[in-house]
């Protein structure tokens, strides 16, 4: 599967129901198929509201990730975004200190 984003553009669409269907048949829990659909949409909100404070190029290597191996996950995007964006966060914090050994 390929992805093509561009990195300015909006949040990417596509669908969640692959991947909530294969992890609900994984796990043998067919009810589970609701309960991933509802989280990728609450998670497609978020990445809505927020798609801008993401840098670029964070935004196109999660999107990467977060399409590996398997259906895309609006979920995994958004964790992937902002453990991207905590990491350049802490590593401003500690330049702006002058440390560079975690606290």
């Amino acid at each position: 599967m390929v992805l093509l984003v561009l990195a300015g553009g909006p949040v990417p669409n596509f669908s969640a129901e692959p991947f909530c269907r294969g992890i609900a048949e994984l796990l043998r829990e067919p009810e589970f198929l609701q309960i991933c659909l509802d989280r990728e949409r609450e998670a497609s909100d978020q990445l809505k509201a927020s798609w801008p404070k993401f840098s670029p190029a964070d935004r196109t290597r999660c999107l990467h990730l977060s399409s590996l191996g398997s259906a895309p996950s609006y979920v995994e995007l958004l964790a992937c975004l902002e453990i991207a964006q905590e990491i350049r966060e802490r590593e401003a914090r500690e330049r702006g200190n002058g440390s560079s050994l975690p606290p």
